[in-house]
């Protein structure tokens, strides 16, 4: 059986130049992925471009990527739309930077999940509280009747989960979702994340510039240096016994995530 993502010695290019470089890795359901690396190591552009997102100018310009066997650089606007949300499922790092400001967070989640599918406004209501249900927040209908500028940050990141995982995709990325947070809010997010990942087998790549959060989280790791993997393995190995010297300055780095 075809991997959840594989992705194959991709190389990826701004205006002809190459930022990403040789990148292969692999996810299967249910495993919990950590890409970690400064800024501009390009980890960022691998999830946008696995999600067809890359910004103007940028190109999959080597190397294929599969989601579930399916060439996703091949797909189609069309063919994309359909994958996103039900397939494929996306946090930002700033959750309310993605939302409209002159409109609720259960307005914005009712026309994302309709696009999808034939449901009605109560069943998106119901789905979405139970979700903030699993993740502990018990105020769900105050949250969908507020604009995102009434919600923290920590609260818009919650959003942004629940948004993102609502038509239980099978592949969910999350890009820099704590680095806007205060130490105690990334714990929660983070373990909110996992519970997701508990309840629904969902596949998960979370890119970070923190190994402390892949620590914790992830099954495997792969490090990135300027646009290239320089060490990819299990977490504990990687964690226990790094290869790379820039590996082992991004450990002596490490702020970890309680678990408690």
């Amino acid at each position: 059986m075809a991997p959840l993502l594989d992705v194959q010695q991709v190389e990826i290019s701004y205006h002809g130049k190459a930022v990403v470089r040789d990148v292969s890795f692999q996810l299967e359901p249910g495993e919990i992925l950590g890409i970690v690396g400064e800024s501009g190591s390009g980890k960022s552009t691998l999830i946008k471009a696995a999600m067809g997102l890359l910004d103007s100018g940028g190109a999959v310009t080597g190397g294929h990527i599969y989601y579930k066997g399916n060439h996703v650089v091949d797909a189609g606007p069309e063919e994309l739309r359909r994958m996103r949300g039900p397939a494929m499922g996306m946090i930002f790092q700033h959750t309310e930077a993605s939302l409209c400001p002159v409109r609720s967070i259960g307005d914005q989640l009712y026309e994302s999940v309709s696009q999808h599918e034939q449901v009605s406004r109560e069943e998106v209501r119901r789905r979405a509280l139970e979700l903030f249900g699993h993740m502990r927040l018990k105020d769900g209908d105050r949250i969908l009747n507020s604009y995102p500028f009434e919600l923290s940050g920590g609260m818009n990141q919650r959003v942004g989960i629940m948004m993102a995982m609502i038509l239980k995709p099978d592949l969910l990325f999350a890009d820099e979702p704590t680095s806007a947070l205060d130490v105690t809010v990334q714990a929660q997010v983070i373990r909110e994340m996992m519970k997701m990942r508990d309840l629904y087998g969902t596949g998960i790549v979370i890119v970070t510039h923190n190994i402390g959060v892949v620590e914790y989280m992830a099954d495997k790791v792969a490090v990135m240096y300027q646009g290239r993997l320089v060490e990819y393995g299990e977490t504990a190995s990687v964690i226990r016994h790094p290869e790379q010297e820039y590996t082992k300055k991004l450990i002596g780095a490490v702020l970890r995530v309680n678990r408690g």
